[in-house]
């Protein structure tokens, strides 16, 4: 019974887990093993003098743009998730833009309306009483009846002024809070035009990736026959698409930064 019980939660975890790293790009499948890095000297062990440095260059730019790769990955891993956590921040926070002073009008005239009811009551009670006493023709209740009515409606446009006042008081708080939100929502759509290009760069990525997988299987193929044509060819193009790849992942950072701005200076202009 245990185990039923606690299968939501598990599947929540594991939902939120995925919806984190959604913003990230596929992990590259290169793996500079031991096993990999002994095939490769063996072969460059083969080559002569200028042809076994250019074999070791190229390896060694591989290997730091391989780690270049997993740094800059978690880096734009990080701030995804930062932006991704401070827009619903954000996001609430636009819709509660002066929503409690508004709340607190409308309650004020809801209040006053309520306050003053019975008083127009009366009001109308007394005017259908004086529209009877005038059909009677009884100038004595008519006279007392109008005096009255007339007391009684100076009470009653008083009460009215005031209800009109604080309905326009609720109008324009509700006319400038719009205002605010669309202002606030204008600002914060600027993410639109990044997070586009954060997936053009990502679907750039995906593609070099594949490259990359296939560059990578013949470059462990090479090592493995000692074949060094192949080897510098196939390490020549591992090296080529990972630089790619760094200038796309290095654009998807700066997009992130500038999405991170945004929502910054959003929250500027709703304090």
């Amino acid at each position: 019974m245990k185990i039923f019980k606690s299968l939501p939660l598990l599947l929540l975890t594991i939902l939120l887990l995925l919806s984190t790293s959604s913003g990230a790009i596929a992990a590259s499948t290169t793996e500079i093993t031991p096993s990999v890095k002994a095939a490769f000297d063996l072969t460059a062990a083969t080559a002569d003098g200028p042809a076994r440095v250019k074999l070791t260059s190229l390896y060694n730019d591989l290997s730091t743009l391989k780690l270049q790769y997993d740094q800059r990955e978690e880096q734009i891993r990080i701030l995804h998730y930062n932006n991704e956590q401070s827009l619903v921040v954000v996001r609430q926070q636009i819709k509660g833009i002066d929503l409690e002073a508004v709340t607190r009008l409308e309650a004020s005239v809801k209040s006053s309306k309520q306050r003053y009811q019975p008083l127009f009551d009366q009001y109308s009670a007394l005017n259908k009483r004086i529209s009877i006493a005038k059909s009677l023709k009884d100038k004595t209740l008519n006279t007392v009846l109008r005096a009255q009515g007339d007391a009684m409606k100076i009470l009653v446009q008083l009460a009215r002024q005031e209800i009109s006042d604080k309905q326009n008081q609720l109008n324009a708080a509700k006319k400038k809070r719009s205002q605010k939100i669309a202002e606030a929502r204008k600002t914060l759509s600027g993410i639109e035009s990044p997070q586009i290009t954060i997936k053009s760069n990502k679907s750039v990525i995906t593609s070099l990736n594949k490259r990359v997988s296939a560059d990578w299987t013949d470059f462990k193929a090479a090592i493995r026959k000692q074949n060094l044509t192949l080897t510098t060819q196939s390490l020549a193009a591992l090296v080529s698409g990972y630089r790619q790849i760094a200038t796309h992942k290095q654009k998807i950072i700066e997009l992130e930064q500038k999405i991170s701005l945004v929502i910054a200076n959003t929250k500027k202009q709703i304090s």
